[in-house]
């Protein structure tokens, strides 16, 4: 189990560290504390590095022109750190690839090379469509949460156990194929707020919550807990969305969380999934609304427009419409 990622630990980024350091020691006159600080290392590292480069230790090729390059970003601060994390895993999923570095992992371990090892890219290939789908839903992740945190009367539809936004991906299977919020979302001064990325695997009660309305509908992707009081309900019905609901006390025991057992019964017994499914809580359980849809910014849309009809309702003391 020596993977090629531990050639490039120990044998790349030295080297590419070292080329950067000089760079910037030779070009742009940095010190070594100096260069340490834009690194992230120690400056007796920087030492060692530089020091790698005086054994007239192999630079493969590449390396010396993305040293320049993320010399250079430093030193106009143009480069941000993610920027430069993509500089190097670029350059190494390409020397991974059928490059020097595959053969350099070969060279190491001589069986791979026997077997007609190809695996980096095979991998690479075959993921390439995955990950830029998994990037797709996160993207769409932010546009919606950017979305609930503009709206000012989001907050009246919160739930005390905070709001999560999930989105999962065509196939889904695990909470590992479903994008959530770490930490929720929720209220700081008056307005609905996410203080971290959407990242998947991060919610496991939302997570069961779609995986169950997907095994029902197909065509629903995305879901959100908002929640649930007479006000609420009306402004659903005002907006034209199918509700169900679900008693605890009625729910039969799968060995699934019971909000996940209580979308499929909802499910079954209308014989389809409604727009939305209402856990109606029990002692010590807060009732909540799941929104269910396509995309995250369309179950998004609806809480938004939720929160619209519920607040404008109240001022005007007149049932939502």
């Amino acid at each position: 189990m020596r993977p090629p990622c531990e050639v490039v630990v120990r044998r790349i980024l030295p080297i590419l560290r070292a080329l950067v350091a000089r760079e910037l020691m030779e070009r742009h006159g940095w010190k070594q504390r100096r260069i340490a600080e834009a690194l992230g290392v120690t400056q007796p590292a920087v030492s060692t590095y530089l020091s790698l480069l005086e054994k007239g230790e192999v630079e493969l090729e590449g390396l010396g022109e993305m040293a320049a390059r993320i010399a250079e970003g430093l030193a106009s601060g143009s480069l941000t750190l993610s920027d430069s994390v993509m500089e190097v895993c670029s350059l190494c999923i390409n020397l991974k690839s059928g490059g020097p570095l595959c053969s350099m992992h070969k060279r190491e371990i001589p069986l791979l090379r026997e077997e007609g090892c190809d695996i980096c890219l095979r991998l690479f290939t075959a993921e390439r469509e995955r990950i830029e789908e998994r990037d797709r839903v996160l993207k769409e992740m932010r546009r919606a949460i950017e979305m609930i945190e503009r709206c000012p009367e989001f907050t009246r539809i919160m739930p005390e156990v905070r709001v999560n936004l999930v989105r999962a991906l065509p196939g889904a299977r695990s909470i590992y194929d479903v994008a959530g919020i770490p930490g929720r979302i929720v209220e700081v001064r008056g307005r609905a707020k996410a203080f971290m990325e959407p990242e998947f695997g991060s919610s496991r009660h939302m997570a069961g919550v779609l995986l169950a309305a997907m095994e029902m509908d197909s065509s629903v992707r995305a879901a959100i807990n908002i929640k649930y009081d007479e006000a609420i309900h009306q402004a659903l019905e005002q907006m034209g969305l199918t509700i169900g609901c679900f008693e605890r006390g009625e729910l039969p025991w799968r060995g699934e969380p019971p909000a996940a057992v209580g979308v499929k019964l909802v499910a079954e017994r209308l014989r389809h999934l409604p727009d939305v499914v209402v856990d109606k809580g029990g002692y010590g359980i807060e009732p909540v609304s799941y929104l269910f849809g396509a995309t995250a910014i369309e179950v998004a849309e609806k809480a938004i427009q939720v929160a619209e009809e519920v607040s404008r309702a109240e001022v005007t003391g007149r049932t939502p419409s």
